[in-house]
């Protein structure tokens, strides 16, 4: 029986969770007696993590109905509070991009301080940064945002602080040289088609249909990232790479390439969740790929033998044992 709830994260474990009572650190437990019950981080409204999310929940609880297994999706602040929160002991797994995952480990951008009680299960899939304007503001690339009114992200997420990195390069302060607003992507494309901002960045799926309703309504430019830019930011976070979105991939509307940069969206857990437990979810998840796509198109990029590529922190045993499992090199933490 599939069991999902979205709602607003609070306190990440409840019930019969094998997390319970857990304040962090450790290495994985010996299987839990009994139902586990588990909580999984996903992202605001209109965002690709939260409609994927339930998605990758039901998924995992059908296939591990008999090992009374279950995850329940949550809505949350993304990235950035989901590997806070399961930091914290507070949530068994979550989803977030790689980048922040490494900002993570190193105590910098998001975090004042090394974040390291998580680790990895695998890559979901790949995530492209998207920004978007009202074309009647004229701006195409991002040296035009100067002086817009633009939803950077949600605070506590992946976007906010890949779009600092992004304006940084290009000269403009976040907080001086722009009219920033903190929307959910969601709202933010409410906002946008009431004229009341003038742009929205988000980290998400291609084609997004946050955007695809966007332009049943109005006009939008999608926003290119230049080469130069491309390469101040990898030149302290590598793991940001050039991704074009062919015209026309947005309907005819999008009458040139758009030029950005992507990065991956990967599923995270608490490091002291048993062995056994990250390997039944592990392979779960990996092998329902058809039915996750039937929910979310996303589901059409998983991929369990490119799954580790891209990983920039530790993998659990659990995980690795599923990798090693079917044939896949699993790097040393």
């Amino acid at each position: 029986m599939s069991v999902l709830l979205l709602g607003s994260v609070g306190c990440g474990n409840s019930g019969n969770s094998a997390s319970s009572g857990n304040s962090g650190g450790g290495e994985a437990k010996e299987p839990a007696a009994g139902p586990q019950d588990f909580v999984m981080g996903t992202g605001s409204s209109g965002g690709t993590y939260f409609a994927l999310g339930g998605a990758m929940a039901n998924a995992i609880n059908d296939k591990l109905a008999d090992d009374q297994i279950t995850v329940t999706a949550q809505s949350s602040g993304a990235s950035v509070e989901n590997i806070n929160l399961i930091n914290a002991g507070e949530m068994d797994l979550g989803i977030a991009m790689n980048s922040v995952a490494a900002d993570a480990f190193e105590g910098k951008g998001a975090f004042s301080a090394p974040a390291k009680n998580f680790t990895a299960i695998g890559v979901v899939y790949n995530e492209v940064y998207q920004i978007v304007a009202n074309a009647n503001t004229g701006a195409k690339n991002v040296e035009n945002l100067r002086g817009l009114t633009i939803a950077v992200g949600p605070a506590g997420s992946g976007t906010v602080g890949l779009t600092e990195l992004v304006l940084d390069a290009a000269g403009i302060d976040i907080d001086a040289d722009i009219k920033r607003q903190s929307d959910s992507f969601g709202d933010a494309s409410t906002k946008m088609q009431d004229g009341h901002i003038d742009a929205a960045c988000n980290v998400l799926a291609v084609p997004a249909s946050s955007i695809v309703e966007m332009l049943t309504t109005m006009d939008l430019n999608f926003i290119d990232i230049s080469d130069e830019i491309l390469e101040k930011i990898q030149a302290d976070a590598p793991y940001y790479t050039r991704k074009v979105i062919p015209a026309g991939t947005y309907s005819d509307k999008q009458t040139e390439d758009n030029n950005t940069i992507s990065c991956k969206a990967v599923l995270y857990c608490r490091p002291d969740i048993d062995e056994d437990t990250v390997y039944k979810i592990t392979k779960a998840y990996y092998e329902s790929k058809d039915v996750i796509a039937a929910a979310h198109t996303t589901g059409k990029e998983m991929d369990a033998q490119t799954a580790l590529e891209g990983v920039t922190t530790p993998i659990h045993p659990g995980a690795a044992r599923y990798f090693e499992e079917i044939g896949v090199e699993v790097p040393q933490n």
